[in-house]
């Protein structure tokens, strides 16, 4: 399992405040049968804002850490942008993708997307990037609308949704909205968007529930599959669930098709 979200890098981000939190955080992750993760820290122009040396330096640090405890884990270096206007000068100098991918975690306003969100992702795919917009199912305007994921990704931008919120970690309505992008094939990546403020359980009780919920094949696109593409730098598939109609399918009628 690959897990491609987190916020485990000390004193960087409102994630992890202690080395030996990290590193015990890291050591149930690979226990647990995590070989890889992205290490997410936020950036957010004027808020979390530094370099991309200054963050190497914690990486590293961490990095060396891991070796010298032991942990079977490989780190990967990664970012959660905070989309904004003319963010794309930022992600090219400090060079905010994950790992040496084009993919680029993105989040934005968790009240609702903004209206210029998608005119501020279009230089980002014109440039050759490719937005994954972090979990989509606690933005207001998608438990409002979850179908507007869809739109999304017919625009070239993946989902990623927290396994918190499948758990209910975010409170029922987030719940709802991201056992429905599940459902419907409209999320690319479950991961933890772990911030080590507890336990780490929810990667691993979420992916047992999408298996359990509808089949191993669907728990295993979503926790190594897709995630070990970004890695390779290989095109993931925006639509990969289809419905399938038998032969003696007749369309029903709208009020029928709308309450089934």
């Amino acid at each position: 399992m690959i897990d491609i979200h987190t916020h485990l890098i000390p004193n960087i981000d409102d994630g992890s405040q202690d080395y030996g939190d990290s590193l015990r955080q890291l050591k149930k992750m690979a226990e647990g049968g995590i070989k890889s993760v992205y290490l997410t820290s936020h950036y957010f122009r004027g808020h979390y804002q530094y370099t991309r040396e200054e963050y190497n330096r914690h990486f590293d640090q961490l990095s060396a850490q891991v070796v010298q405890a032991g942990i079977n884990l490989k780190l990967i270096p990664g970012f959660e942008v905070f989309l904004q206007p003319d963010i794309l000068t930022d992600i090219k100098k400090h060079s905010l993708t994950m790992g040496d991918s084009a993919y680029v975690l993105i989040e934005s306003d968790l009240n609702g997307l903004p209206d210029d969100f998608y005119n501020n992702i279009y230089p980002l795919l014109r440039a050759g990037y490719k937005p994954i917009l972090a979990h989509a199912e606690r933005y207001v305007s998608i438990m409002r609308k979850p179908d507007q994921t869809e739109s999304l990704s017919k625009r070239n931008v993946y989902i990623q949704t927290n396994a918190g919120s499948l758990l209910g970690a975010y409170g029922e309505k987030v719940k709802q909205t991201a056992w429905k992008l599940v459902n419907m094939g409209w999320t690319h990546f479950v991961a933890s968007d772990d911030h080590v403020r507890g336990e780490y359980k929810a990667f691993f009780e979420a992916r047992d529930a999408v298996e359990e919920a509808i089949d191993n094949h669907a728990a295993h696109l979503l926790f190594h599959v897709y995630p070990s593409l970004i890695a390779k730098n290989e095109s993931i598939p925006y639509q990969y669930v289809h419905i399938y109609r038998p032969h003696h399918y007749r369309r029903r009628s709208w009020l029928k098709r709308l309450f089934a």
